[in-house]
């Protein structure tokens, strides 16, 4: 932090100056608009980073049809009776709409959805520049986890989310997740604003081809074993490197592996208005540069671009880390070479070193709702109902936050398994995880500018841009300074 106290000074003036052509221009910044990630809405969130590690690590993968999509329009008619969604891509609300209206009897005809066809990371400034207009329509917002507070936290008209309780869904959540609850909860006042589908929990999947090959293991719980906690995941990844000959790395990037770190620290991001670095993060740290100098990942793999695909497919890696949403294209589906492709059914999952969530979305009503009784009765459909999140969970293959509704899938004979893991079900794997993520007291309306910075902190270290670690946590701390100079820094004086 040796150019903290030199850098604070002119944040000031620099952070005045931007907000006078903010207020020029047609979009409010914010933090979340430099982060090119997500996971969290569901299986297509983010573009190619331009190094490993890098922003898109924080969520989700591009949709193959994002291109394709079309942007929200400018305005839309206030006085619709059609639940109007905003939402990045189409990839969760189009499947969403097919199983509701499929159960319900209600008609697509029904929804209007404004699609912004672009990454969950830039979601929110396109919301803002939408929501600027006050006779566009809003009904629900989907949000994600690293960015979901800046609206659940806002009551305002314009821009602002409202209680579910005034739409007058059940405050009864027994049956849900306690950490998706946890996230879609307003930090100011405690209203519950938002809820998700999704229980994002993810597992370590892996080529049991490879895995039989360099290990001498031919089933998930033998191999398991080898990874269940990070210190036997770098002694197999050392003996994968050694048996391959260097040419195969036990994970794809550090992005991923990080994913998984970053769902286990014990404090929140900031404490007291403190800016802290737990002892998780600092491991990570460590862990991260031996694993990029031993080849244990492969090194500057761009996450989300096409060579990250295809390493799948090359034997350049043995394994990513995949959450709920990205058992599909989004990831494990896409790297095997799709249906047919040269890996496909190649691949088994397991819980991996720790549990994680990765990403997710969440539904949030509008503070200008006009449509409160469709909003309730979707909201609560794919949440509160078991039935309809049962139904979900069957008809996309995503593990759910409904736990009755998750029971009840795992106890039936309705689920067969995915091609892509050779009929393995991989909800078995993830019911284990999801009963283990904790986040309570965890979020703070900062993750995403901090999880970014710290992220793009350690890459460059492990790139040999920082010398040491210490400066790596400086440059981490300086960049979060520019970002939030009003937070304390004095832990890192």
């Amino acid at each position: 932090m040796k150019s903290l106290k030199k850098t604070l000074a002119m944040v000031a003036c620099v952070a005045m100056a931007g907000s006078v052509m903010t207020a020029c221009g047609g979009n409010t910044a914010t933090d979340t608009a430099s982060t090119t990630a997500a996971a969290g809405g569901d299986a297509a969130e983010t573009t190619a980073a331009a190094a490993e590690g890098g922003d898109a690590a924080e969520t989700e993968a591009p949709a193959d049809d994002a291109a394709a999509e079309t942007e929200a329009p400018a305005a839309s008619d206030a006085s619709t009776d059609k639940l109007t969604v905003l939402c990045w891509n189409t990839d969760d609300i189009n499947p969403m709409i097919t199983t509701f209206c499929a159960v319900t009897g209600h008609s697509a005809d029904e929804f209007n959805v404004n699609s912004f066809g672009c990454g969950g990371g830039e979601a929110a400034e396109n919301y803002d520049a939408y929501l600027s207009d006050t006779s566009n329509d809003a009904d629900i917002m989907f949000v994600e986890a690293d960015w979901a507070l800046k609206y659940i936290n806002d009551n305002s008209a314009e821009t602002g989310t409202k209680p579910l309780a005034d739409l007058g869904v059940t405050s009864d959540y027994s049956d849900l997740y306690g950490y998706t609850v946890e996230i879609g909860k307003s930090t100011v006042d405690g209203a519950q604003k938002g809820l998700s589908w999704q229980a994002a929990a993810g597992g370590f999947c892996y080529r049991e081809d490879l895995a039989e090959k360099y290990l001498g293991v031919t089933d998930p719980d033998s191999f398991q074993a080898l990874v269940s906690d990070w210190n036997g995941f770098m002694d197999t990844a050392a003996k994968v490197k050694e048996a391959s000959g260097g040419t195969t790395a036990l994970t794809s990037t550090l992005g991923g592996v990080w994913q998984v770190f970053s769902a286990g620290r014990s404090t929140p991001w900031v404490v007291d208005n403190k800016l802290t670095l737990d002892d998780t993060a600092k491991d990570y740290i460590a862990k991260a540069k031996t694993m990029y100098d031993e080849g244990y990942v492969v090194k500057d793999l761009a996450q989300w671009s096409t060579d990250w695909y295809s390493a799948g497919q090359t034997d350049q890696t043995m394994g990513y880390f995949v959450s709920t949403w990205g058992f599909g294209d989004a990831i494990l589906t896409q790297a095997a070479g799709g249906e047919g492709g040269a890996t496909y059914g190649k691949w088994k999952v397991v819980v991996g070193p720790q549990a994680f969530f990765w990403g997710g979305t969440w539904m949030t009503a509008a503070n200008r709702n006009n449509n409160p009784d469709l909003t309730k009765e979707f909201i609560e459909f794919f949440t509160t109902n078991t039935e309809g999140a049962k139904q979900y969970a069957l008809d996309k293959g995503e593990y759910v936050s409904n736990k009755a509704a998750m029971e009840q899938v795992l106890n039936s004979s309705d689920y067969e398994g995915l091609g892509v893991l050779g009929g393995q079900n991989h909800f078995q794997v993830l019911n284990v995880v999801a009963d283990q993520i904790n986040m309570s007291g965890a979020i703070t309306p900062y993750d995403s500018t901090v999880k970014t910075a710290f992220n793009d902190a350690v890459t460059h270290y492990c790139q040999g841009n920082t010398a040491d670690e210490a400066a790596c946590i400086d440059e981490f701390v300086d960049t979060v300074a520019s970002s939030l100079p009003d937070l304390d820094y004095s832990n890192f004086d």
